[in-house]
């Protein structure tokens, strides 16, 4: 009875270990499409806003990998640098005609949808919440931007 209840902790562990990983490959990923929105920005606001987002999901990666490492996982032995070559191959695809900051859209919410997975597990020294908070506002910015983008190229023709 005891074995069984310390595997299904150790299990639940390491689900929970599992989607900090996701975490900090998405959050590494969207930090890089921040930067290259800031690359193409043609206002200073926006070259702001995306450099400021980049730094956010920086910070959150840290948070994360903190995380981590109080759970007794060494730098060694998180998989962050993988790369799943069809997975890889699929979204280009799928995001190839994708403006830039669509392209940030879609990051935060992917890392949305994996934040949302950390609510079974009770147990975190890190708030969570603030994170999704602050995707949250990013999304809903960059969500206006794009139908203000999309607006206006409408109008145009």
């Amino acid at each position: 009875m005891y074995f069984g209840l310390v595997t299904k902790s150790m299990s639940k562990q390491n689900k929970y270990i599992g989607i900090l990983e996701k975490i900090l490959t998405h959050l590494k990923n969207s930090k890089l499409e921040y930067f290259k929105a800031s690359e193409h920005a043609l206002s200073s606001e926006k070259k702001r806003f995306f450099n400021k987002q980049a730094l956010i999901r920086n910070r959150f990666f840290q948070d994360v990998l903190g995380e981590l490492q109080r759970l007794g996982m060494s730098s060694d032995d998180i998989i962050i640098s993988q790369f799943n070559f069809d997975q890889l191959l699929i979204s280009t695809i799928d995001t190839l005609k994708s403006t830039a900051i669509e392209k940030c859209l879609h990051a935060d919410q992917a890392l949305l949808k994996i934040y949302s997975n950390l609510k079974k597990f009770e147990k975190s020294n890190l708030d969570f919440d603030k994170h999704i908070e602050r995707l949250e506002v990013s999304v809903s910015q960059n969500e206006e931007w794009i139908s203000s983008f999309t607006e206006k190229r409408i109008n145009s023709f």
